[in-house]
């Protein structure tokens, strides 16, 4: 069977690259996490300190190989290539071998000739950076958990025969996080919601696990959409930050004991997608 290359732009459908272009067959592809050390020298001291360490952008070498008739094929095959690749906006791609993660990237420049003169056949590889430096699921943590979906893989560190949700009604509930990396919206910008209808004169999220808690501090009924996006909060649609602490949510990875308090009655969903590295 030979491996799949899938690609997406914005709201456009989804497609498999060798269904857009005959003769155009996907090798293969590879990449590496790539890790940023900041260190400080002092002055008269060997050495220097350690200060942080994060992950940089990342390049996803994607590697081809077309056949072509004569000449002209090769003109008509090469310039439907760069057609679809030589794009401004970032694309989602995913392979088959990894159909529950995704990736968003660009592709770079990238030269497409004959293994030799005469040949019929023209490898390639198009390098794709990633601003990001990370993988994600496919899916959100409150749709992925299906088993009878492409949504999730061996490899996504889901516990194995575990049930988990994402979706809870009671105060006191974990909430897995099967990233390789903890999710924080604040300090790296991750991608976390988490919506709550709820009723009572405030309500206070607590990450036990890790301390980090956020607090609505005016009363709300449970026909109300309170939505912390990240570090941002809204009403019903309306910026609300001024209704908060200015709090934010971090979860650890895998298991994060949430408590909450002040409501009497909650429904609350946490919406994110797990980070993945390499």
């Amino acid at each position: 069977m030979e491996p799949k290359f899938y690609i997406k732009r914005g709201d456009t459908p989804e497609f498999e690259i060798t269904d857009a272009i005959q003769g155009l067959e996907f090798l293969g592809n590879d990449s590496s996490p790539v890790i940023a050390n900041t260190y400080q020298q002092n002055a008269g001291r060997d050495g220097q300190l350690f200060q942080t360490q994060t992950f940089d952008k990342t390049v996803e070498n994607a590697n081809f190989l077309i056949n072509f008739g004569d000449w002209y094929d090769f003109k008509l095959l090469k310039h439907d290539i760069y057609r679809i690749f030589s794009q401004r906006s970032m694309m989602r791609i995913r392979t088959d071998a990894e159909m529950g993660i995704v990736k968003y990237v660009r592709p770079t420049s990238f030269d497409i000739k004959p293994i030799s003169d005469g040949a019929h056949d023209a490898t390639f590889t198009i390098p794709f950076e990633n601003p990001s430096g990370y993988k994600y699921s496919l899916a959100r943590s409150d749709n992925l958990y299906d088993y009878d979906s492409e949504l999730w893989q061996i490899g996504m560190n889901l516990p194995n025969g575990q049930d988990i949700g994402y979706h809870f009604t009671q105060l006191n509930f974990d909430v897995y996080n099967a990233s390789d990396i903890p999710i924080d919206p604040y300090y790296q910008k991750h991608d976390l919601r988490i919506i709550c209808h709820f009723n009572g004169s405030n309500l206070t999220i607590l990450n036990k696990t890790n301390g980090s808690s956020w607090q609505y501090q005016k009363a709300a009924s449970k026909s109300d959409t309170i939505i912390l996006d990240g570090i941002k909060t809204t009403l019903n649609g309306d910026p609300a930050s001024v209704n908060t602490d200015y709090g934010n949510i971090v979860l650890e990875t895998g298991y994060n004991n949430i408590s909450v308090t002040g409501a009497t009655d909650i429904d609350i969903t946490f919406s994110f997608p797990f980070i993945y590295l390499g």
